[in-house]
């Protein structure tokens, strides 16, 4: 069976849809535009706050080894040191050791001839080194309990293949999304 439409008709429809509301991609082009400025903000401030030295970044990262500085640090912490203009005694400072050739994350208790002493609060003798100021790596800005653990991991070969893996598949595997013409 066949329908017969009249050109007055036709007519009417045309119309009718040219009237209906047409969605405008602008809103949605903002609003991407707008979550990449606010994404690209955030990883910037990220970049200022945490980046270190070796990319450009003033911000250290050292994992607690021991139990010097018990109760404040606990072994597995990962800290974060941040160089400072000035040093105070009472002031936590991680160090470049000489002696043991890693830094050293423990508390001033004096300064002398331009010299720092340290000492551990869980220990009843001060470092037997005593840095200059070019040796002080920053102050104690903030720590993460047990992220050392975390930290040490990612120098297992196989776990940093295992998330190279799945950051693989989680940006492969992704939404794709279809252009209209």
């Amino acid at each position: 069976m066949a329908t017969v439409v009249s050109p007055a008709a036709k007519e009417s429809a045309a119309r009718t849809e040219s009237m209906l509301p047409t969605r405008s991609r602008w809103p949605g082009r903002l609003r991407n535009g707008a979550s990449a400025v606010v994404t690209a903000g955030m990883l910037a401030a990220a970049w200022w706050f945490l980046a270190p030295p070796q990319l450009g970044g003033e911000t250290s990262f050292t994992t607690v080894d021991g139990t010097s500085m018990l109760p404040a640090l606990s072994r597995s912490d990962l800290v974060a040191l941040r160089p400072r203009s000035s040093y105070r005694v009472g002031d936590v400072v991680g160090y470049r050791s000489t002696l043991l050739g890693r830094v050293v994350l423990h508390r001033i208790v004096a300064v002398s001839n331009g010299r720092y002493v340290f000492k551990g609060d869980n220990n009843s003798f001060r470092d037997p080194e005593h840095p200059l100021r070019s040796q002080l790596v920053g102050k104690l800005w903030f720590r993460v309990p047990s992220a050392g653990r975390a930290v040490s991991a990612l120098h297992v070969p196989w776990v940093v293949a295992a998330i190279a893996a799945l950051l693989v598949l989680a940006l492969g595997l992704g939404e794709r999304r279809t252009t209209r013409p």
